[in-house]
């Protein structure tokens, strides 16, 4: 048979083969490769595929539906298993978790200290830097020109609640997309929700290392419950007014009506604020990008 593909061929019996092979269709070529003992599945290591896991930014749930679907297209790809191993040897001491109390809403409306989990990493200031030091080494830090000053580097603080968890991330402002969910690194995240108390046991990990924005926090809190209050008081006043017998009906009619069309002022006012606070920061920035 040999022979006979030499003298076909002109001396090429392998390009004769691959031939023979690019006719078949793949159920006939994989037909072919299983009767001959040859595998048609292309095998990922379990480094290969934990590599792919983080550039995708998918979940495990997701990877097993990757995986489902590439094994029907003959790849298969190594065991969840064998990948949390080596995930694990990755991690290291990196992370830490514990059972912490924290304050846990209860469906009659009350609030219950229990243990939930709660995963963090024990060396932030330590992992900042490592990711400067990235960023420096592949050229990927950033100054806007001058517009962070040179001798600072700016990290922007953020928090997500959903799924049931809150969870704590920071990212480097010193790069060009600093809101890429590749530049965006979960330090913290809870079983629970984020109240006051729930931050501060969270953020208590911290207190050796940075100093967490306390009072912003404090006084978020302060200013929610001094709107419930605050609104809570409006509908007193009305209410007592309503059944003040010496209150003239038109007066009254003309009070309420301001009362209620308080809060939407209000909101107006604090709408505008901000909007011409965001005008002024595009202005400067805007300015800024002109002079460049």
């Amino acid at each position: 048979m040999q022979t006979v593909r030499s003298i076909v061929s002109g001396g090429e019996p392998s390009a004769l083969i691959q031939n023979e092979v690019l006719v078949l269709n793949d159920e006939e070529r994989r037909a072919l490769l299983q009767k001959a003992g040859i595998s048609s599945t292309i095998a990922i290591g379990a480094a290969e595929v934990l590599a792919i896991k983080a550039s995708l930014v998918i979940p495990w749930n997701k990877l097993r539906l990757l995986r489902r679907w590439l094994k029907s297209s003959g790849i298969s790809l190594a065991g969840e298993e064998r990948m949390r191993e080596i995930s694990k040897q990755i991690v290291g001491d990196n992370l830490k978790g514990e059972l912490a109390p924290f304050s846990i809403m209860l469906p009659s409306g009350g609030e219950e200290i229990k243990g939930a989990p709660l995963i963090y990493i024990p060396e932030l200031v330590a992992k900042v830097v490592y990711l400067l030091e990235e960023n420096e080494r592949t050229r990927r830090l950033t100054w806007y020109e001058g517009f962070i000053p040179a001798s600072e580097v700016w990290i922007k603080i953020g928090g997500d609640k959903g799924g049931g968890t809150f969870k704590m991330n920071f990212q480097i402002v010193n790069i060009a997309t600093p809101n890429s969910v590749h530049n965006t690194c979960v330090f913290c995240c809870f079983a629970a929700g984020d109240s006051v108390t729930n931050l501060h046991a969270a953020l208590d990990r911290f207190k050796d290392q940075v100093c967490p924005p306390g009072l912003h926090i404090t006084l978020g809190i302060f200013t929610k419950v001094f709107n419930l209050l605050e609104a809570v008081c409006c509908n007193l006043d009305l209410e007592l007014a309503l059944h003040a017998t010496d209150v003239d009906s038109s007066s009254f009619s003309k009070y309420s009506l301001e009362l209620q069309n308080l809060p939407l002022l209000q909101a107006e006012l604090e709408e505008a604020q901000q909007a011409q606070e965001n005008f002024q920061q595009w202005q400067h920035m805007w300015s800024w990008l002109v002079v460049q």
